[in-house]
């Protein structure tokens, strides 16, 4: 008794001061701003609860329930305070549903929306609280979905005019493409998983599709990824309307939940054909299989010719005996083939 009474006190004061440390990092949660370091050509805020847009400025900060958004020829650039930056391009309207930080532990969780066009957002890699022990949302919803991002960068685009949601990922500087991945979840909670260089396309009712390389996009589309050009959804009657709906972060967290969270990554093939190339495995850029050509095909046993073109074997013509071309007459019996 002497013994275990000292144990019981000791665990119960940990489990107080694990409690009291959990209380504490939930307590540091605090919300914050998105700040505008940068604005080209026309660009508007429309603060939450108000009717009406006003200009923006250099230096102004977005809070929960504000918008931004950049007319043709214009955009913006914004910073967090987890130094993650969205650049949200022309013809483009964005919300930012919640954000709120940790600067002690670098936690963070923040939800935006896209409404109508593209925004391109390098996303840092959160550092995970000792007691809560996981990683920190970062989630970017459209009408069609939520971009669950893992710390890397992603560019999300929705068209109203043809419902499609595009999400493409690319490596951070310094990270390899395999670790890059954003998982999007659509709203009936069917998700899959984008790792470095590749993108999905999604449409409302239909599952996204399977992953494909970036690679295989024209030159002329990958290199407007990367800028603020977005011919698109110039025009959009989304970039006028006061009223639309922006999903809660409540909501947008839900549907991330119903897919799963963070499912198995999905494995990429070539979509013309060509095999996976094994691990550290050089490839030929100007072809789709590895440099190491397969094993050649052969015609299975008692067959003959070149695959697909194998058949049986020839013989001779009745009367005469041998294996073609070389067919003879018999001499003296018996003849044999």
């Amino acid at each position: 008794m002497n013994v275990a009474r000292p144990r019981s006190v000791i665990i119960g004061v940990v489990g107080l001061l694990l409690l009291a440390a959990w209380g504490s990092a939930e307590a540091q949660m605090r919300p914050a701003s998105a700040e505008l370091v940068r604005a080209t050509g026309r660009v508007d805020i429309l603060p939450k609860g108000q009717t009406a847009w006003v200009p923006a400025n250099v230096g102004a900060r977005l809070v929960e329930g504000d918008q931004v958004r950049a007319l043709a020829g214009g955009a913006a650039d914004l910073t967090l305070p987890d130094g993650s930056t969205i650049l949200v391009a022309e013809n483009s309207r964005f919300a930012v549903a919640k954000l709120n930080y940790d600067a002690t532990s670098r936690d963070r969780d923040a939800s935006f929306h896209v409404v109508v066009g593209k925004v391109r957002a390098q996303v840092s890699t959160a550092a995970v609280s000792v007691v809560r022990a996981r990683q920190s949302n970062f989630n970017i919803s459209t009408p069609n979905g939520v971009a669950a991002v893992r710390g890397t960068i992603v560019i999300v685009a929705y068209n109203p005019a043809t419902r499609e949601n595009l999400t493409f990922v690319f490596p951070s500087p310094g990270q390899a493409a395999s670790a890059a991945r954003v998982t999007f979840v659509n709203r009936q909670g069917q998700s899959v998983t984008i790792t470095g260089n590749n993108y999905v396309r999604q449409t409302p009712g239909q599952p996204p599709s399977a992953p494909q390389p970036v690679s295989n996009l024209p030159a002329a589309v990958q290199n407007a990824l990367q800028t603020a050009e977005n011919q698109s959804t110039a025009g959009a009657s989304e970039l006028i309307t006061i009223q639309v709906t922006i999903p809660s972060a409540q909501e947008t967290q839900n549907i991330v939940g119903a897919g799963g969270g963070d499912p198995t990554i999905v494995t990429i093939t070539d979509p013309t054909g060509g095999l996976p190339a094994p691990p550290n495995e050089p490839r030929d850029p100007s072809r789709n299989t590895p440099q190491n050509p397969p094993p050649p095909l052969v015609c299975p046993d008692g067959q003959v010719g070149q695959p697909p073109n194998c058949s049986p074997p020839p013989v001779c013509p009745d009367g005469l005996f041998g294996r073609p071309p070389n067919c003879t007459q018999c001499g003296s019996p018996p003849c044999g083939g």
